[in-house]
């Protein structure tokens, strides 16, 4: 029975050591999760951060583009709007009768008179086109129209006396006046027709 005591003696003692070994295994393992615990921690908080500071960065950007569509959008309704008013305008003084007239007579000599309803703005010689156009500008001005306003026009000749040069000169000039004036609307209205 001795012998065998001292068997169990010898296991106990190669177990405990085991176990000391074991423990300072499982310490160190421990410790090591920990530390790689610490860094994925401080790798996702800095991930988490990089997304959000990208985030942020993007809807920073789209509010930027919001905004600056909203402002255009808005311009443009500014825009719309003020055009339809001006329109308006034209339209209630055409209904009154305050169309720029441009009216080709041959009366005394060939003479252009542009009237407004019934007021006289000015003449023209048409043998120019640079003179025509010229009065008709200064009869613009006279008349208070800017060059943003609506503009309603029409140009009255008699096709069966009025030269053809001449009808061609008077529309050249008007070709002109609405490229300076980019509302200026003009008609043709041949009263021989």
């Amino acid at each position: 029975m001795t012998t065998q005591m001292r068997k169990n003696k010898g296991i106990v003692i190669e177990l405990t050591a085991l176990l000391d070994v074991i423990f300072i295994m499982l310490f160190w393992v421990m410790i090591n999760v920990q530390e790689s615990n610490t860094r994925v921690r401080e790798e996702a908080d800095s991930r988490v951060s990089q997304v959000q500071e990208e985030a942020a960065a993007q809807l920073e950007s789209l509010r930027e583009q919001t905004d600056s569509e909203l402002k255009a959008a808005q311009e443009k309704l500014d825009r719309i709007d003020k055009n339809a008013l001006a329109n308006q305008q034209a339209l209630d003084d055409f209904g009154e009768g305050l169309t720029l007239t441009l009216n080709l007579r041959y009366e005394a000599g060939k003479e252009l008179t542009i009237t407004n309803g019934s007021k006289v703005l000015g003449t023209a010689d048409v043998s120019s086109e640079n003179e025509v156009y010229t009065a008709l500008v200064a009869a613009l001005g006279k008349a208070g129209i800017e060059r943003e306003d609506v503009v309603l026009c029409a140009f009255v000749y008699d096709g069966g006396s009025a030269l053809y040069r001449d009808v061609s000169t008077v529309t050249e000039a008007v070709g002109r006046v609405g490229k300076s004036y980019g509302n200026f609307y003009c008609t043709y209205i041949n009263t021989a027709r």
